[in-house]
């Protein structure tokens, strides 16, 4: 590469890395800078690329390169300041000295001679350089707090607070910060909650705040009875402390929050979450400190709550592990609660004897003692996720590996690698099922050359055990007898029905046939087929007994029998069949049921297969089975249900490295948002988004997360949130040229277009007549009504009248589509949109007929609303008389005792007391105290 051709590239690296967010594809690329500003001999260019790679370092939290970057550049500086100047742009090395005493401090390697010469030196330079002091004093005051030396902070306080303002001066939100955090360390919480809610009041905000001073804040307001006001604050500074490419140290003081609340699954869920960037930034030693401590409180909470011998998932990484001294293997909580406090007062001592005090070893017992400390807060939906699975022996002789390669062979890897491990058997009477078993895993992965090979080696075993007719047979038949391979076969198999066949294979015949595609043009044969095997197998006492069972069962729902269905897979409940064949009847139950509308009956029989994977130790089965769960307790409208079962998937998912975790966090994320717990699902959407972008081909499964988790936010009230990442979902759904994400596109196009509306943003009609292009594109009426129906209310909640004409189009195309209750919501919509405007008699008369339709559509209640808003029109218009008759048809709709019931009749009441009729106002007023 040419000189001119480096120095261009590192410049474009340099430019790009300023548009990202800090992070490590931001760090790489300045990395790259670095590296070929130094390849092509451009010291100018590699002082600039070393400057940036400063901020870099010092915002994800590495501050070995950091040191390496900030020396380099200041002896540069040094040697030639014309050359290399203390300023390039924003990049500003006296600027970067608040980093590095910052950073010095919080090491007891470094001395405090060494802090000490650090902080001078800081105020030499910027004295030299004629800037104001108040940022050299800003970090004393922080230095001297971190070191539990309060006189001295308060003394660099002081003279921080006689220096006016300058360019050097810390932001108003870390100065805001740091002031909170020295009043609660020296022990002054309320002073230190006075200026946390200045900076919340005042939306003041930076690289790490306010969610650093979030974090810090938590246990004050919990003393100070603001319980609420620190679980909001828990969620949003976690949230925006996982997005942070430096917020591992403010995930510590979540974790102690967690733990005083009795959060501690949750807690511990965290902890495993961030246990792995425990090694990262070794020298920052204060932050591994906290995080330490906080692991302390948190597992001994775990221990208390009688989970001490649950695994810590990522102890055993062994960069973790390393901290610790211990092999690299799974902890359990007790085990790493104690590991945690040894460690931290180690760290403890040597700040300690850094620093001439006590300080450090105090906080650690203050940590200790915050196990007398708690605060009914409950978090989750459920304290504690139970994802224990028994340990079943494991197999040891030939049969013990075939029954458990039955039982999970829905998991073909894992059925496979077991069957591999065993080998074939030596015992001859063992080898036909033991290729059997083989065969079953290639037919499931399609693997036609293993099934044919497993073929064979089946027929060898049986003539080995004299069986030479039914191997005869099989050998005749081959692959024939087998889906998915036997499409064609039909004509064969039939044939060899015709024949004397032994059991076993006339069953293994007519299990083929009934199975067959083509036997679904006559469903009574398929089924009679699968009848006919079920007889077989019970006279001849066959081990097949129960899979023709189940396969009856499935040949009756594959031909659209739901009921018989029901009925067989019943009968293969309620006899003695063999565990792998309970297990698949209780899945296609559930799912059945499920189907049907029977959801108590599908929870009871997914709630058993949740067990039954349990108690073989099936993680993956579980995870499925508890999500199935999930999905019939949701439709039965038990959403709070949902959410529990929706963890324990999660949480099989997660110790099971199963690839369904990503899906299961997505529909954990949609539990909780249905259960009303909007910022919990907003946790499990990103991380679902974040986990389907980093799989291949998962970008539109993270689209749909992440327009979910758009929705999450709204409801949280978090509007910036939903409004961005409504508006990224909409732009990259729409440009992807993806067809299938149309539909996706035209959803965050209409979200965003209410979210507007709600904040009264005229720029609400650009997003809801995009979402009308796209439905006009597509042929389904019911986007197009949907559309229409949005834009004209949006139009007209900005004064364009126009919308009313969107309206009734959304109406005719709604009764096309033969809608009726989206027809009367359009009218009652366009109602209100006509009293808006003061044109009375239309008003009256789309509501009133808003009313019938609803009424017709069997919406009661929708019914009554509207009748409501004709009478309050005509009242508004001075013909009180008229709207009397409306609100006493309102209330007849409306079930007594019900808050909407009890609302219009104290409406009615007044209203006839402005009549004069005053006995009816009090009868009226009686009906609903009585």
């Amino acid at each position: 590469m040419k000189v001119s051709e480096g120095t261009s590239e590192v410049e474009r690296l340099l430019d790009e890395s300023e548009m990202m967010a800090y992070g490590p594809e931001e760090s790489a690329m300045v990395a790259d800078a670095v590296r070929l500003a130094q390849e092509a001999g451009a010291e100018e260019l590699l002082y600039r690329a070393r400057m940036r790679q400063v901020s870099s370092a010092a915002l994800t939290g590495d501050s070995d390169t950091m040191f390496t970057a900030f020396s380099w550049c200041l002896g540069k500086h040094d040697s030639d300041p014309a050359r290399f100047p203390s300023r390039i742009d924003d990049l500003d090395l006296l600027w970067y000295y608040k980093w590095m005493a910052e950073a010095v401090a919080l090491n007891p390697a470094f001395p405090q001679s060494q802090v000490d010469q650090v902080l001078d030196d800081m105020e030499h330079r910027y004295r030299a350089a004629g800037v104001g002091l108040s940022g050299v004093w800003q970090a004393k005051t922080a230095n001297a707090t971190a070191a539990g030396r309060f006189e001295e902070a308060a003394e660099f306080r002081a003279a921080r607070e006689d220096l006016p303002r300058d360019d050097y001066s810390h932001c108003e939100a870390c100065v805001r910060s740091d002031d909170a955090d020295f009043f609660r360390r020296s022990g002054d919480e309320a002073k230190a909650l006075e200026l946390f809610d200045e900076i919340i009041e005042n939306r003041v905000r930076c690289g790490s705040e306010p969610e650093r001073a979030q974090g810090k804040a938590l246990l004050p307001l919990l003393r100070a009875g603001r319980a609420d006001e620190a679980k909001w604050h828990h969620f949003r500074s976690y949230r925006a402390a996982t997005s942070n490419a430096d917020g591992f140290g403010i995930v510590a003081d979540h974790l102690i929050f967690l733990a005083v609340t009795g959060n501690t699954e949750r807690g511990l869920s965290l902890l495993e979450r961030h246990i792995g960037e425990l090694p990262k930034d070794p020298l920052d030693v204060y932050k591994r400190f906290c995080a330490l401590v906080s692991y302390g409180v948190l597992l001994d909470a775990v221990v208390r709550s009688g989970h001490g011998d649950v695994e810590v998932r990522g102890s055993e990484m062994p960069d973790v592990a390393a901290i610790f001294g211990v092999e690299p293997e799974p902890r359990t909580a007790a085990e790493l609660a104690a590991d945690s406090w040894r460690v931290a007062e180690e760290i403890a001592a040597a700040f300690d004897a850094r620093n001439g005090n006590g300080y450090f070893a105090s906080e650690v017992e203050r940590a200790r003692a915050l196990e007398d400390e708690h605060y009914d807060l409950p978090i989750e939906t459920q304290a504690f996720v139970p994802t224990e699975l028994a340990e079943p022996a494991a197999p040891t002789t030939p049969a013990d590996y075939l029954d458990l390669a039955v039982v999970v062979k829905d998991d073909h890897d894992a059925a496979m690698a077991l069957l591999d491990e065993m080998g074939e058997p030596s015992e001859p009477e063992l080898k036909p099922r033991f290729h059997s078993s083989v065969l079953a895993v290639c037919r499931a992965r399609e693997d036609r050359d293993g099934a044919l090979a497993a073929v064979e080696a089946r027929i060898d075993a049986l003539r080995a055990l004299g069986e030479d007719q039914q191997a005869d047979a099989e050998e005749e038949l081959g692959l024939a007898l087998y889906a998915p391979f036997n499409t064609g076969d039909e004509d064969e198999l039939r044939a060899a029905l015709q024949r004397d066949l032994d059991p076993d294979t006339k069953v293994k015949v007519l299990t083929a046939l009934a199975a067959l595609p083509s036997s679904g043009d006559e469903p009574d044969g398929a089924i009679e087929l699968a009848r006919e095997a079920v007889g077989v197998a019970e006279s001849a006492g066959l081990e097949q007994l129960g899979n023709t069972r189940l396969l009856l069962a499935l040949t009756m729902l594959r031909m659209g029998d739901q009921e018989d269905a029901a009925e067989a897979l019943d009968a293969v409940l309620v006899s003695d069949a063999e565990r792998c064949w309970r297990i698949k009847a209780l899945d296609v139950r559930a799912r059945l049921a499920g189907g049907m509308g029977d959801f108590e009956v599908g929870i009871r029989a997914a709630d058993e297969l949740l067990g039954l994977h349990t108690a073989i130790g099936h993680r993956a089965g579980a995870s499925d089975a508890a999500m199935l769960a999930a999905h019939l307790l949701d439709d039965l409208g038990q959403s709070e249900e949902a959410v529990h079962r929706a963890q324990v998937a999660v949480r099989h998912a997660e110790l099971g490295d199963t690839g369904d975790l990503n899906t299961n966090r997505y529909w954990l994320g949609r539990f909780h948002l249905q259960a009303g717990e909007p910022d919990l699902a907003m946790e499990a959407l990103d991380a679902a988004a974040a986990g389907f972008a980093g799989v291949e081909g998962g970008g539109a499964s993270a689209l749909e997360a992440r327009y979910w988790l758009g929705a999450a936010a709204r409801r949280a009230q978090e509007l910036g949130t939903a409004y961005r990442v409504l508006s990224e979902v909409a732009r990259v759904a729409e440009e992807s040229g993806d067809e299938a994400l149309v539909e996706l596109a035209f959803r965050a196009h209409l979200a965003l277009g209410e979210l507007l509306v709600s904040v009264e943003d005229a720029d609400a009609v650009q997003s809801l007549e995009s979402a009308l292009r796209l439905a006009r594109g597509q042929e389904q009426p019911e986007m197009l009504a949907r559309a229409l129906h949005q834009l004209g209310q949006g139009k007209i909640k900005f004064g364009d009248e126009s919308g009313l004409a969107d309206l009734d189009a959304a109406v005719e195309i709604g009764r096309d589509a033969g809608q009726d209750w989206f027809v009367a919501d359009v009218i009652d919509t366009k109602a209100h949109a006509l009293a808006s405007m003061e044109r009375v008699e239309e008003a009256v008369s789309n509501a009133l007929t808003a009313a019938d339709a609803y009424a017709e559509s069997g919406d009661d209640g929708s019914a009554a609303m509207s009748e409501l808003l004709a009478a309050r029109v005509l009242d508004g218009a001075g013909r009180s008389d008229e709207a009397v008759g409306l609100y006493r048809a309102s209330l007849q709709r409306l079930p007594l005792g019900i808050p909407a019931h009890t609302g219009v009749s104290l409406e009615l009441g007044e209203i006839l007391e402005k009549l004069g009729r005053t006995t009816e106002a009090e009868e009226v007023r009686a009906a609903i105290a009585d």
